[in-house]
């Protein structure tokens, strides 16, 4: 028995990882499909780093602390002094509830197999 669960669980991790993988990479192809194309190279910049096994994160390596400046909006200043909002270009959480649920999905389908 103990030999079965642990071919079961050799062959989880595999999927797993690999699993992670490919939605992280799908994950960035996407958002520099989604990011604003007049923000110069960012939309370009989307990458993603296996952490370990069973962690990938996707971030933009050009400009990373853009971001969050363009995904919530920030405070700007005209030639004139007044301040007002800049509009707010949400393009990162649609990608990462997409991805993350196929994720989860992915995983449920390797449990089931």
């Amino acid at each position: 028995m103990n030999d079965i669960l642990n071919d079961f669980s050799r062959g989880l991790d595999r999927d797993i990882e690999k699993d992670t993988k490919s939605s992280a990479r799908d994950s960035s192809k996407a958002l520099k499909n989604t990011s604003p194309k007049d923000k110069g190279d960012y939309a370009s910049g989307w990458s993603y780093k296996q952490i370990d096994k069973k962690t990938a994160v996707t971030y933009n390596r050009k400009h990373p602390g853009l971001t969050h400046l363009l995904e919530k909006s920030h405070v700007i200043r005209n030639k004139y002094g007044e301040y007002g909002r800049s509009t707010p270009h949400v393009h990162i959480a649609p990608v990462a509830e997409q991805y993350v649920s196929e994720f989860i999905r992915k995983i449920q389908r390797d449990i089931e197999s």
